[in-house]
């Protein structure tokens, strides 16, 4: 504890005793008021002091708070700017890679089909070709048998004509011939042979006529098979390409789909455009693969000349039924076009 004088406004010195900090114990009682009244106030001055100090705190949190909550909002909108701006551009980059990939996949088909409508016209003019030309041979065929059959008479008149003389001069030698030894007449014995050799190059003529129409009927049969094969055979393969492309297509389709549903659910996708550009174009480049790795098509028929082959490959095949016509032939080829 201290003493220690105090002196007060009216000029008077007391006594002051320090019991701690704070406290004090004065002998005068105004001055312990006055005294009282100033720590009083002081106190008030303090708690004023802190309260206002923590108005002013709260105000800055507050204000640093709301500076923060401002500047996340923004940086969100930008992001998601950003993002909406790539998702565009990467909507329409897929957009016109589809309608590319549509465009190729129409110039595809257009040049199949004008392909498939070049095959079946140039068929058709080689089946017209051939037709004419079976209907100028059937044609020289038939000139040939008149000629002959023409030539055939005329060798029977000369041979109805000079019968009965031979029959009437060699009477004599023909009853010598009796006498002698019994042997046949001169004269019969050639009109025997003369007919016989005639009917016997004519059978031969004939039949060898018969056996190359049959052969020419049975080469133009196999060729007319054989191109409906080929015809088959080429809608076989045009009917695999464009399923083949319908599955390409419908998968990239889902990939695209699944992709921009992931781009929707993930925040984060901003960091894998590098990724999906680079599968979508692997993916863009399965097109060309398969268009570069598609089935050659077979060569046309090579076209055999029928005088060229002998009658000796001749077959009993000429009673097999004939499959395909060429009127069918045709509508095959106009089918395939539509």
């Amino acid at each position: 504890m201290w003493i220690f004088l105090v002196e007060n406004c009216f000029g008077k010195t007391s006594v002051c005793h320090c019991l701690s900090d704070g406290i004090y114990a004065f002998e005068d009682t105004l001055w312990l008021s006055m005294v009282y009244c100033f720590l009083l106030r002081r106190s008030i001055s303090r708690i004023i002091l802190c309260r206002d100090f923590a108005v002013l705190e709260d105000h800055t949190l507050a204000h640093s708070l709301q500076e923060q909550e401002i500047e996340h909002h923004l940086a969100s909108n930008v992001q998601r700017n950003r993002l909406v701006q790539h998702d565009l551009q990467v909507a329409k980059q897929l957009q016109e890679e589809d309608l590319k990939a549509q465009a190729q996949l129409q110039k595809r088909y257009k040049d199949l089909e004008q392909q498939d409508c070049e095959i079946a016209q140039e068929i058709q003019e080689k089946l017209a070709i051939e037709a004419e030309r079976r209907r100028i041979q059937e044609k020289k065929d038939e000139d040939i048998a008149r000629l002959l059959q023409e030539k055939e008479l005329q060798e029977e008149k000369k041979r109805k004509k000079h019968f009965p003389e031979s029959s009437g001069a060699n009477a004599y030698g023909d009853s010598y011939y009796y006498e002698d030894g019994g042997m046949k007449p001169r004269g019969m014995k050639e009109a025997v042979s003369t007919p016989s050799r005639v009917t016997h190059r004519n059978q031969e003529w004939y039949d060898a006529e018969i056996a190359r129409k049959l052969q020419e009927e049975e080469i133009l049969a196999t060729q007319v098979d054989r191109r409906a094969a080929q015809v088959a055979q080429d809608e076989e393969i045009a009917r695999l390409l464009m399923a083949e492309e319908k599955k390409a297509y419908k998968k990239a389709k889902e990939r695209e789909k699944s992709s921009l549903d992931k781009r929707k659910h993930d925040p984060d996708w901003k960091t894998k455009p590098a990724k999906s550009a680079h599968s979508k174009s692997k993916e863009s480049d399965e097109p060309h693969r398969s268009k570069n790795d598609r089935p050659a098509r077979p060569p046309p028929p090579t076209m055999t000349d029928p005088e060229d082959l002998g009658c000796s490959h001749f077959t009993n095949q000429h009673n097999s039924t004939r499959h395909f016509s060429k009127s069918e032939c045709s509508h095959k080829g106009f089918h395939y076009k539509q």
